[in-house]
């Protein structure tokens, strides 16, 4: 069995415990929350023996292999070095970090201390996702020359708050953009290799709608997302035969392929209903396999990402 451990006690951790115990090979024996009382509270309704009020407590425990990182992404950065300095692997929730160069630290660091380490871009992990990929590698929809992404939803400003906080770590780039932004690439098996940006911010200085223009090393790109506009989260990739349709880009269990004529010939509809499921078991797989590095999510990934976050962010003054 894989052990897991899960640093921060909130909702995206429930989704994610759920996953693990859909598994056959791994379990999450602890969790630690920033005080033993939310701790207690989270893990008592989820069931779980072991919680902690500090996230050294657990890492101390010998029995866990993984942590996975759940906590605000500002913190995300501090919290994945104090996991390798400790010895631990680790999968990080996305935005694994804020930016390229605390990318390339924890990289690094990972490389040096042999230890696995992962964004939780679960998205690259559903099934729709691998027969989009195939199709297009197919040729299916001939030469892919333009891809549109939308993702955005109107957030509550107080429930939500860490969406709008700079010092959380807030904006609609690093939450809901990064998905896209890691995800078309991947599609069509291609790099980013210039981006044109626009940027609203709101009141508290994070970006609450971005729109990117992107030109891939074959096609260009769009992406928009927000948290204070709802957009329909959905994916059309056109080819010069055809065009594939991917509804709710980051979750949804669908996908479409239309001709020239606008009429389906192709519909994929499959997955689990929890998502995350396949990506513990990628974790899990390349623990057996003593693989440092997902082949889905490698650390270029990130790194790519992060990279251009900054460029974006750094180019848009307030």
């Amino acid at each position: 069995m894989i052990h897991f451990g899960i640093l921060g006690a909130g909702d995206i951790a429930r989704k994610f415990l759920d996953a693990v115990r859909q598994t056959e090979d791994g379990d999450v024996i602890a969790v630690a929350g920033r005080d033993i009382d939310r701790a207690r509270a989270w893990a008592e309704k989820e069931r779980l023996g072991t919680f902690y009020g500090s996230y050294d407590e657990l890492l101390a425990n010998p029995q866990i292999d993984v942590v996975y990182i759940a906590t605000t992404t500002n913190a995300h950065y501090k919290n994945i070095l104090q996991c390798l300095l400790a010895g631990k692997h680790v999968l990080c929730e996305k935005s694994m970090v804020c930016t390229y160069e605390q990318a390339k630290e924890a990289c690094s660091l990972a490389k040096e201390k042999k230890l696995f380490l992962m964004e939780a871009m679960w998205s690259r992990f559903l099934p729709k996702t691998t027969v989009v990929r195939n199709w297009i590698a197919e040729g299916r929809i001939g030469r892919v020359n333009l891809m549109q992404a939308t993702i955005g939803w109107k957030a509550d400003k107080i429930y939500n708050k860490r969406l709008f906080l700079p010092e959380l770590g807030g904006g609609s780039l690093y939450d809901i953009g990064i998905y896209p932004l890691e995800l078309l690439p991947y599609f069509v098996n291609q790099k980013i290799i210039d981006l044109q940006p626009f940027m609203k911010r709101c009141d508290t200085g994070v970006d609450d709608i971005s729109s990117l223009n992107l030109k891939l090393e074959g096609c260009f790109a769009n992406i928009q997302c927000s948290f204070t506009t709802k957009l329909p989260e959905d994916v059309y990739i056109y080819g010069e035969e055809g065009y594939i349709k991917i509804p709710k880009i980051h979750y949804g269990n669908q996908a479409f392929l239309y001709g020239h004529d606008d009429k389906v010939k192709d519909h994929f509809e499959g997955g689990l209903e929890n998502g995350f499921v396949y990506e513990v078991e990628e974790v899990i797989h390349c623990m057996k396999n003593g693989r440092l590095e997902s082949t889905v999510c490698p650390h270029e990934m990130t790194l790519e990402a992060a990279m251009w976050i900054d460029k974006v962010l750094a180019c848009i003054g307030d």
